[in-house]
C-alpha cells in the first residue's frame, strides 16, 4: 500500500513537469491547426513556454486568428503579455513633460497677483 502512494506522487509530479514544459510539437500544431482554441488554454500553453520560439508560435497563432483586440479580453492579455515579452509590444508608459520651476513660479506669482483667484481661494478659509 505504501508502494502506491509513492508511485502515485511520482506520477502527479511527472504529470506537473510535463505540463510546466510544454514540447516543441505541442506549438508547432498550432502553425497547422484551422481551429481557435480557448485563451484558456492558450494560457496553459504560456505557462509552459520555456523558450522564446515557443511563445513566439502562441503570439502568431493569436495574430493569425485576429483576437488580439481588446474585444476578445481573454487573448487580449495573453496577446499583450506576450508581445511585450517578446518586444513586439511596446509599454503604454506615460510621457511627462518637464516644466522648468522658473516657469511654475512665474505662473504662481501670476495666480497670487490675480484678484480672482485669491478671492476664490480665501472663500473656503476659516478666519
Amino acid at each position: 500500500m505504501e508502494g502506491e502512494g509513492v508511485f502515485q506522487s511520482i506520477f502527479q509530479a511527472y504529470a506537473e513537469h510535463r505540463k510546466r514544459h510544454r514540447k516543441m510539437n505541442e506549438f508547432e500544431y498550432l502553425d497547422q491547426t484551422p481551429y481557435l482554441h480557448s485563451s484558456d488554454y492558450l494560457k496553459e500553453l504560456y505557462r509552459g513556454a520555456d523558450t522564446k520560439e515557443k511563445k513566439q508560435k502562441l503570439f502568431d497563432y493569436i495574430e493569425r486568428f485576429e483576437v488580439g483586440s481588446r474585444e476578445y479580453k481573454g487573448y487580449y492579455s495573453l496577446y499583450q503579455r506576450i508581445g511585450k515579452e517578446l518586444g513586439h509590444i511596446e509599454d503604454d508608459k506615460e510621457e511627462y513633460i518637464q516644466i522648468p520651476k522658473s516657469l511654475i513660479a512665474e505662473y504662481a506669482r501670476q495666480m497670487m497677483d490675480d484678484e480672482d483667484f485669491v478671492k476664490y481661494n480665501m472663500r473656503g478659509q476659516r478666519k
